[in-house]
């Protein structure tokens, strides 16, 4: 659909979100509006970096989201919220409500409507242009891309006193978005060789930490672990814990063979099964993910009250769930035993209760085993 915006979130640790990933403006609504919701009610902290891309990977926006924090309820209420601060001449201010707008279109009703955003087209069409040519011209997004680039970009705009200047610093950061954005598309269009090829040509020293992030990542799905912990700053448990968020097996295993750290232990043992193991590994920097990690791993030793504990500390509805449903079955399984046993002592045995019985013990073990 033509005008259609999307977003991208970039590496996070954030579950509901996938790193690299587009998702229609609607959506990443939906999700960010849920996201904030439950890390207010839970008093939790988060923050993930994202850009708002058109259908031809034309950038025109980038910011940080802070989950948590009640300063937004969603994506583009946070666009919204800090774009209104910056101060623009009428043009600029004109091209800045047209984004706001498109964004806006896309925003669910009930999201829209509670915050709102609704943005007049009759005063935007009052703040350009009369001619149809150029009223087109800066609809386009190739013009957007060179004023809606960041807040950044925009107080730049508004606060240079040098005209040659100005042009010259918006080319500058063009030519960096346009780069920043092709090497996101290379990457999602699967040109992993040409993205870390755009990439390695940027000094290390003045790669972005969103540049830093998608560089890691390539580099492991090329399996250069090395490389990627040196962009890291010799931090292994960076590029540890990006592995383990793409659940890889086989390279969560390599690199803890490089680089050993109770973190790689504790993850590698969960992705095997090794549930003791898991158990046994100290020393473990235990975020929300890991703590569901170590409720599930208890319930897979058939230790309720342990999981029940380890879930205690990030209150994860789904999790809870699975716990719950757990106790209740093994409750009934223990029912059903009970059952099969007392119909087995009789002295005149109903074959057809003790199949049916048996029949309800094997589906209850199956759900407890299938948790």
């Amino acid at each position: 659909m033509e005008n259609m915006l999307s977003v991208l979130f970039m590496q996070n640790q954030i579950d509901q979100l996938k790193a690299f990933h587009k998702m229609p403006v609607r959506e990443a609504c939906e999700v960010t509006s849920q996201i904030e919701k439950e890390y207010q009610e839970k008093q939790k902290k988060a923050k993930v970096d994202f850009v708002v891309l058109d259908n031809d990977g034309v950038e025109f926006y980038r910011g940080a989201l802070s989950f948590g924090s009640g300063a937004a309820s969603h994506v583009v209420d946070h666009i919204c919220k800090t774009l209104t601060g910056v101060k623009m001449n009428d043009q600029q201010e004109a091209r800045k409500r047209i984004f706001l707008e498109r964004l806006n279109e896309q925003i669910p009703d009930h999201l829209r409507q509670s915050d709102g955003l609704s943005i007049s087209r009759e005063h935007i069409l009052t703040n350009i242009p009369s001619s149809a040519h150029h009223r087109k011209w800066m609809v386009g997004g190739g013009i957007l891309a060179l004023l809606i680039l960041s807040a950044t970009s925009f107080s730049t705009v508004a606060t240079s006193q040098n005209r040659a200047e100005t042009i010259q610093d918006l080319q500058k950061q063009v030519k960096f978005e346009q780069q920043l954005t092709d090497i996101y598309e290379g990457a999602l269009l699967g040109d992993q060789e040409g993205s870390l090829k755009k990439l390695s040509s940027i000094p290390m020293k003045s790669l972005t930490e969103e540049q830093k992030n998608v560089y890691t990542s390539l580099l492991i799905d090329q399996k250069k672990y090395k490389k990627a912990v040196e962009l890291q700053d010799n931090h292994p448990q960076v590029v540890e814990n990006m592995i383990a968020q793409k659940e890889d097996v086989g390279a969560l295993k390599e690199f803890q063979q490089s680089f050993p750290s109770p973190n790689g232990a504790f993850d590698l043992a969960y992705h095997e099964q090794r549930w003791e193991d898991m158990m046994r590994q100290s020393g473990v920097e235990m975020t929300e993910k890991r703590y569901e990690m170590k409720a599930y791993g208890y319930l897979k030793l058939d230790k309720v009250e342990e999981a029940k504990k380890e879930a205690a500390y990030i209150q994860n509805e789904s999790l809870n769930q699975k716990i719950e449903t757990y106790e209740q079955t093994k409750k009934a399984l223990e029912t059903t035993k009970k059952q099969v046993e007392e119909e087995n002592k009789k002295e005149q045995k109903d074959e057809k209760k003790i199949k049916s019985l048996a029949d309800q013990q094997k589906k209850q073990e199956e759900i407890m085993k299938n948790i």
